[in-house]
């Protein structure tokens, strides 16, 4: 298993994913997240660093050049019952310093008010590696296009490993897969924030062996403590 936890997709533009942020430690990629307010991040609990060490990347697909807007984080909230051995609850907000201003290429996602059925087509993105085993880190944003697995899918490969605050996505033949560096980053199905990525194995994108990400419909009502909405 990787903690840290985009196989087989491409790359895509900010503006087809205007909620998605960079969460850069020391000028290296750490996490996806995504923007759910002018001044909000959700993204995974697991990518809690040091928040002085830590900078939020808004409104760019290219880690490369200076583009897009650079935020600090003035404040993190863990979810109350996230269990790191477990990866329950894999959920974490972020307080930018300053609001942003939207346009097109910086947007909020809504968060899923209902929990994921079988068979959803969704998409993830984030910077994380495109080759596993291995590591190649991209410097333009990919997406890929997969769908929501049901708890029975998800069960066979992870047994009660998986629990409710958790669901799988993935394609059946695998080889589409999140994958270290992508953490804490988007899964969007039929428009709105379904999930964070949470974990998987070391190998990303193996068949039978999905992508696991933290349920966002179960920790909604958490989540709006914060924003507000």
């Amino acid at each position: 298993e990787d903690e840290s936890r985009i196989i087989g997709g491409r790359p895509c533009s900010i503006n087809q994913r205007p909620f998605q942020v960079a969460i850069t430690k020391r000028g290296q990629i750490l996490c996806g997240g995504s923007l759910i307010g002018a001044q909000w991040v959700l993204t995974a609990a697991h990518c809690r660093q040091p928040i002085r060490d830590l900078r939020v990347l808004i409104g760019t697909d290219t880690l490369r050049d200076g583009t897009g807007e650079v935020r600090t984080i003035s404040r993190l909230w863990v979810h109350p019952s996230y269990n790191p051995r477990k990866n329950d609850n894999d959920f974490m907000v972020l307080r930018l310093n300053k609001p942003v201003q939207f346009s097109n290429s910086i947007k909020k996602i809504r968060l899923a008010t209902k929990c994921p059925t079988a068979g959803m087509r969704c998409s993830v993105s984030g910077w994380g590696t495109t080759k596993s085993p291995g590591a190649k880190l991209p410097k333009d944003l990919q997406c890929a296009a997969i769908q929501s697995f049901g708890r029975d899918t998800c069960a066979r490969a992870y047994g009660n490993a998986i629990t409710p605050n958790m669901f799988c996505a993935g394609v059946p033949q695998g080889g589409i897969d999140s994958c270290q560096g992508d953490s804490g980053g988007p899964l969007v199905c039929e428009g709105v924030l379904q999930g964070v990525v949470s974990w998987g194995m070391a190998v990303c994108g193996r068949r039978g062996q999905p992508g696991v990400y933290s349920n966002v419909c179960r920790a909604t009502p958490w989540i709006r403590r914060f924003i507000g909405t």
